[in-house]
């Protein structure tokens, strides 16, 4: 986006948070720029901002319970408080990762802190000097597949999925998921419709689950041998006491990663929906035995 686009969006930012405010903008204690934005790019892709808000009780039940459904960003309500239905903002909310942005290097700029006058923010924000030769900040450990879902990935996560395909016990692809068919006929089956009573009906997560089975039943697996989010499918086989171990994992906010080799160097793949949704496109990473799998096993 252009400079001053950027621009009108932080400061409709500070223009919310000025004054006295209501639950969450209330919550909200300091804020800052960072990312190409923050060192003067002429055309930054979007305006990275950190937050640091107080965790109450409300805030507490409500990122609970969206973690619970898999329903959508269970910091939802700050970001839209923060940026209206602006886009173009794009919001750190974890204090860790916060941290760990600063430990590789990125420069956090203090924009605004509760009792800071308006006047005084938007000083801050108009005296960061246009930088035509600040472009994106460089990005570590980085391969084609991770383009545009890195912030999605933690770069620990990164590093050991490149290092494990660096030496040929994996091999990493990426995909855009289609969406199971309404009639796919999955949740027709009792056992299915069991297997996903954890999730609600309009779940991100529900809606990830179902996508994954269709696309790997497309790959010619079989039900039997998928374990969906940690727990293997109640198939009739399974039921009757045909225990095999799984050769296909489906997974998502990267829940036991670290198994990641040992899952696929003994099976066909492991199935990575990253950062699911309830209506965005959904984007995948396969991941699948690389050349050197069996020396892994070995």
């Amino acid at each position: 986006m252009k400079r001053a686009r950027a621009v009108e969006l932080v400061e409709g930012m500070l223009h919310r948070l000025d004054g006295d405010h209501e639950w969450p903008l209330s919550l909200v204690q300091q804020v800052w720029l960072f990312g190409s934005f923050a060192r003067g790019a002429s055309e930054p892709h979007d305006v990275d901002v950190a937050v640091r808000f107080e965790r109450d009780e409300r805030m507490t039940e409500v990122v609970v319970q969206t973690l619970l459904s898999g329903r959508g960003n269970p910091y939802a309500p700050l970001r839209r408080a923060l940026a209206g239905a602006s886009r173009g903002l794009q919001f750190q909310f974890d204090d860790s990762s916060r941290e760990q942005l600063e430990a590789e290097g990125a420069v956090m700029l203090p924009l605004w802190q509760r009792g800071d006058t308006l006047a005084g923010a938007l000083a801050v924000l108009h005296g960061v000097v246009e930088d035509p030769d600040a472009g994106r900040a460089e990005r570590h450990d980085m391969i084609d597949a991770f383009e545009g879902l890195d912030r999605y990935i933690p770069r620990p996560v990164r590093a050991e999925l490149i290092s494990w395909q660096q030496q040929g016990f994996i091999a990493i692809s990426r995909i855009a998921l289609p969406d199971a068919p309404e009639d796919t006929g999955l949740l027709t089956v009792p056992e299915m419709r069991w297997a996903f009573h954890r999730w609600q009906e309009h779940s991100s997560l529900r809606r990830a689950a179902l996508a994954g089975l269709v696309y790997l039943q497309g790959l010619g697996a079989e039900l039997d041998d998928i374990d969906l989010a940690g727990r293997r499918l109640p198939t009739p086989r399974r039921r009757a006491g045909h225990l095999s171990d799984p050769r296909w994992w489906i997974n998502w906010k990267w829940h036991s990663y670290s198994g990641i080799p040992y899952c696929v160097t003994s099976g066909d793949g492991w199935l990575e929906v990253v950062q699911p949704t309830r209506s965005r496109p959904l984007n995948a990473l396969v991941i699948q035995p690389g050349p050197k799998a069996a020396a892994f096993r070995g």
